[in-house]
């Protein structure tokens, strides 16, 4: 009995973490799709007119979000990011001192984030092949169950985090740097520092909202590819009894 309980408690342990992965890896494959998509730092150039805050042509702003997209996919945790630029006849750093160690910060930030996303992907890929094809402890029925909760848990959290940060964005933004970083190089000046010119507080809404609201709809994906599952193993279904149909009898009157 007590190894019965044992493996019971294993089973629901890991079916826990599968449900616990499905809303990480979907958060975390967007953030990482967001940092990595020269696209999005192009928005914040056109959006917020970067080129006019900053004094920066625009070709020199596309080659540095080039330059930060390699650095966030390939530098080593430590390593700083050295990016120059030209503005006018001459060429110098694109960021201060304090600038360049915060980028590093945010770098170690966003390996942490990356190998999350790894392994809550390789904990799904298992979990699936292990529970439902190599050992057949759950059926396909089980596994569209989950999806449906999956799919909603991620729907509510992440519909209630863009609910807040519509409410209070600015407080949970500070409150983001406090808890994440052990220093305060994020401290930045508007007025002089670029890399807040470059990506303002309006554009880390922007590209919060969209990653909170595409999380939103792919787990509403997960969640109707379960229930669509159900439904049309239910309809399959052999032996299903069809509900009567009622026969009503007209009777006339001749004449």
């Amino acid at each position: 009995m007590p190894i019965l309980g044992s493996m019971s408690f294993v089973r629901y342990f890991a079916q826990t973490v599968f449900l616990i992965c499905i809303p990480i890896f979907l958060v975390t494959t967007n953030v990482r799709v967001a940092t990595s998509w020269e696209a999005t730092y192009h928005y914040a150039f056109s959006q917020y007119d970067v080129p006019g805050v900053t004094g920066l042509e625009r070709s020199e702003l596309d080659r540095a979000a080039t330059q930060i997209v390699d650095y966030f996919q390939s530098a080593q945790p430590g390593t700083l990011l050295d990016i120059r630029v030209k503005q006018g006849t001459e060429t110098a750093p694109l960021y201060s001192e304090r600038e360049v160690l915060h980028m590093a910060d945010v770098l170690g930030l966003m390996r942490f984030v990356f190998r999350l996303q790894e392994f809550t992907f390789i904990y799904v890929v298992m979990y699936l092949a292990g529970i439902y094809l190599w050992s057949r402890e759950r059926s396909l029925l089980h596994l569209a169950k989950m999806s449906m909760w999956a799919g909603a848990g991620t729907a509510a959290v992440l519909g209630v985090a863009a609910v807040a940060m519509l409410v209070g964005f600015d407080s949970l933004f500070l409150k983001f740097h406090q808890l994440s970083f052990a220093n305060d190089f994020w401290a930045l000046d508007p007025a002089r520092d670029r890399l807040v010119q470059m990506f303002p507080q309006g554009f880390w809404f922007d590209v919060s909202f969209a990653v909170g609201i595409v999380t939103v709809i792919e787990g509403g994906l997960v969640f109707l590819a379960g229930y669509g599952f159900l439904a049309w193993n239910d309809r399959r279904r052999p032996g299903r009894v069809a509900p009567p149909q009622r026969h009503i009898r007209i009777t006339g009157t001749s004449e």
